[in-house]
């Protein structure tokens, strides 16, 4: 009895107690700290931002050069010989590979010579030689033209000095001449008086006189050099001078003596009296021409003029209608050459024709520079324009980026780029975007490389590079600053849809569309769904 009053007691105790903590107000109650979400206790929350963020093009890319040439054959076949290796320099024009052609090599050689041949046959039939030089019926009438030529131009000057008339000058020098004939006949009639008239006694003392003079002088001469013509500087001696001074006296006063003493030759008159003659008719000619100048032209000497140039002009005319027929002839407008030159041109067609074919199956470098690429070895079947081998000209330099196509549709020519260099790591280069693609777009997924490739220009590096050397390339293709951004880790994306998990009230998360802009490395814009502040739950 007393245990079931001590537990009835207890019992009503505990209640008491229970029931005096129910009557406290609200207010003497802490407020209690929120049990967060399990799922999201461990997940980190970003914070939507404003601020600046820029849009980066990341890509490999390599030192190319500036000009570049991709070969490839237009036909299907089997290589027959690559002649060159990568990194080997070649020339303009160097044969790179081709194709196996079997024998189109020697029906190349032999349409050549049948075409050599065809063309000497026009040549035989135009009456050429082998050096190829104009036959001689041409020859013979080009010569006559310029004869011809030279008549009528001859016979038109002496026509117009005769419709002219003398000018003052010409019967100046007419009337000159006279006078110099006249000069000259005189002092050839003295001369011959002079021959003719023998000496007198005065003239031969004198002459005998003048040589018993240069006898004594010379005999002086001579004994005062034979004084002295021992000495070793004799020739400079005063008494050498001398001697041959009187020597020279002597002899021509020996010879006029002698002349005097002689008398005429009947040969020395003879020529003066010829010469006398001589001189009449000359100045008889010039006074002919000074009278025929003051009288002026005949009417004869007209029409004779006249007449010489009608005759010079139509020889020349007949001149030149024979060389036009020589040349008409050589120029093949005979049926023999007209048949030799059509067929020569048949020959020149199926040598082209041949040569043509070879050529397409030939690669031949089309600039100097490097062997850059190549792709197959003999042997290898080959298909049409499938690339075989790059040919590149190392004397530019550039960077070649090949880009994503969804990539590819945002970078534009202009834009600024980093670019570091495999060859020097530590080093950052500052370039720009200089040629895009011929096409360039995003929205095919299987566009080929060639058509992914944007250029870069290569910024001086701080050493030598070379061809193929890989460097990395970041393109900025786009900078917006005080716009909203947030991580893009924060960003979830399903069945197209893009949407966060923002902090909701009571830190609950609910789901928020979002559009988005550009991104970067870490950030992504917001342009649509969320407010600067905002919380973000990652996903």
């Amino acid at each position: 009895m007393r245990l079931w009053v001590r537990r009835c007691a207890s019992a009503l105790l505990a209640l008491g107690v229970i029931m005096s903590a129910c009557t406290k107000l609200p207010e003497d109650y802490p407020t209690p700290t929120p049990v967060p979400t399990p799922a999201n206790s461990n997940k980190p929350v970003y914070t939507v931002t404003r601020g600046t963020i820029e849009q980066v093009v990341k890509a490999l890319g390599r030192i190319a050069a500036n000009e570049e040439a991709i070969m490839y054959f237009r036909e299907n076949g089997r290589l027959y010989h690559m002649y060159v290796e990568t990194n080997q320099k070649v020339k303009k024009g160097d044969l790179l590979a081709e194709l196996d052609t079997g024998t189109l090599k020697d029906q190349v050689q032999t349409a050549k010579v049948q075409w050599d041949i065809a063309e000497l046959k026009v040549d035989q039939a135009m009456g050429k030689d082998l050096s190829g030089q104009e036959s001689s019926i041409v020859v013979a009438a080009r010569a006559a033209v310029t004869t011809a030529e030279a008549n009528y131009a001859k016979a038109q000057d002496a026509l117009t000095k005769l419709t002219q008339g003398p000018t003052a000058a010409d019967l100046q020098s007419a009337m000159a001449a006279v006078t110099v004939a006249q000069s000259q006949l005189q002092k050839d009639q003295a001369a011959l008086t002079q021959l003719q008239t023998p000496p007198t006694p005065d003239q031969i003392a004198v002459a005998r006189a003048n040589l018993d003079k240069a006898t004594a002088e010379l005999q002086r001469a001579q004994a005062a050099y034979d004084q002295v013509k021992s000495r070793a500087d004799v020739g400079a001696l005063p008494q050498s001078a001398a001697l041959q001074q009187a020597t020279t006296d002597y002899n021509a006063a020996k010879a006029a003596y002698n002349i005097a003493m002689a008398g005429p030759q009947p040969d020395d008159v003879a020529n003066l009296k010829k010469q006398i003659d001589a001189d009449n008719a000359a100045l008889k000619a010039a006074n002919a021409k000074v009278a025929l100048l003051q009288q002026g032209p005949t009417a004869a000497d007209l029409d004779a003029a006249k007449q010489a140039v009608v005759s010079a002009q139509a020889a020349l005319t007949t001149a030149r209608a024979n060389l036009d027929q020589a040349l008409g002839a050589a120029s093949g407008k005979s049926i023999d050459v007209e048949i030799a030159q059509k067929q020569a041109d048949l020959a020149k067609l199926q040598y082209d024709t041949l040569q043509a074919q070879l050529d397409e199956a030939q690669l031949r470098a089309p600039f100097d520079g490097v062997v850059t690429e190549t792709d197959n070895t003999d042997g290898d079947q080959i298909q049409a324009y499938t690339p075989v081998l790059t040919v590149s000209n190392p004397a530019k330099l550039e960077i070649a980026v090949e880009l994503q196509p969804t990539d590819l549709a945002n970078v534009q020519v202009g834009q600024k780029a980093s670019i570091v260099l495999s060859s020097f790591p530590n080093t950052t280069l500052e370039g720009q975007v200089i040629r895009m693609p011929a096409v360039a777009s995003g929205n095919n997924p299987q566009l080929p490389a060639n058509l992914r490739t944007v250029r870069l220009n290569l910024p001086t590096p701080p050493g030598p590079v070379q061809l193929g050397d890989l460097a990395n390339v970041a393109i900025d293709v786009q900078r917006k600053e005080n716009v909203l951004i947030l991580p893009t880790v924060a960003i979830s994306t399903f069945g197209g849809r893009r949407f966060v998990r923002l902090v909701g009230p009571g830190n609950r998360p609910q789901e928020v569309d979002v559009t988005v802009g550009i991104s970067d490395d870490t950030n992504t814009e917001i342009t649509k769904g969320l407010k600067e502040g905002d919380k973000v739950i990652a996903p």
